[in-house]
């Protein structure tokens, strides 16, 4: 009899056993929850510890630094005052160079004309010669009529001297129409004949047109004839 007793007692009821495994689960789950975090606070402190705060980054030794910044600044300006130096006194030899050409041809310019003109001023310097030796062996009865042809000789000695060099001297005939480019007016005559007005009537001097130009150098001086005005007896 004792023995059945000490069985019993020994039995623990149907209900207590899974409360104790669950009370052992409950303790393994947070066994294991507490080791999860202490790895995890681990890892997050050895990253903290390998990487550096980012406000407290040691400087990149390639990055240059503000010695080194200014002396390459100054370098250029340097180069850029070297070369603005250079770029000027090339500027003043362009500027006497264009001097010199510009004075050249002026020269050259001046003694162009002057071999155009060579002609004319060789009979013009033959003319006043021969003025001058004129002047000298006039005779003592050298009357008007001598001084109007020796006067005329010398004119026609001029005009063959100005047609070599392409001037010709041109007149107009009575009664041609006035044209204010070949002539010029200094006076006018009064006519009965309507059909006379505006046309030339006398040639005062002659004019000197340019053959290859075709254009008058000195306009011919002519008179012009005019209506008559009508008097009161006419009317």
């Amino acid at each position: 009899m004792t023995f059945e007793t000490n069985s019993i007692n020994n039995l623990q009821p149907a209900e207590e056993i899974p409360a104790a495994e669950s009370t052992v689960e409950a303790e393994t789950s947070e066994e294991t929850e507490s080791s999860s975090e202490a790895s995890a606070d681990s890892s997050a402190e050895a990253s903290a510890e390998s990487e550096p705060a980012g406000g407290n980054s040691p400087p990149d030794p390639a990055a240059p630094t503000a010695e080194a910044l200014l002396t390459e600044i100054s370098a250029t300006l340097r180069v850029v005052a070297d070369q603005s130096g250079r770029y000027h006194a090339r500027a003043e030899q362009r500027e006497s160079v264009i001097d010199l050409l510009r004075t050249e041809l002026e020269v050259l310019r001046r003694g162009e004309r002057r071999g155009l003109l060579r002609p004319l001023l060789a009979d013009l310097c033959r003319l006043r010669g021969d003025l001058l030796s004129q002047s000298a062996a006039l005779p003592a009865d050298f009357d008007a009529g001598k001084a109007a042809d020796l006067l005329r000789s010398y004119a026609e000695t001029i005009e063959l001297t100005l047609d070599s060099n392409g001037v010709v001297t041109y007149a107009p005939e009575g009664g041609e129409p006035f044209d204010p480019r070949l002539h010029r007016r200094v006076g006018g005559e009064q006519t009965d004949d309507p059909a006379l007005a505006g046309h030339i009537a006398a040639v005062r001097r002659v004019g000197y047109l340019d053959i290859e130009a075709k254009s008058p150098i000195a306009a011919a001086e002519v008179t012009v004839f005019a209506a008559a005005k009508a008097t009161g007896g006419d009317q």
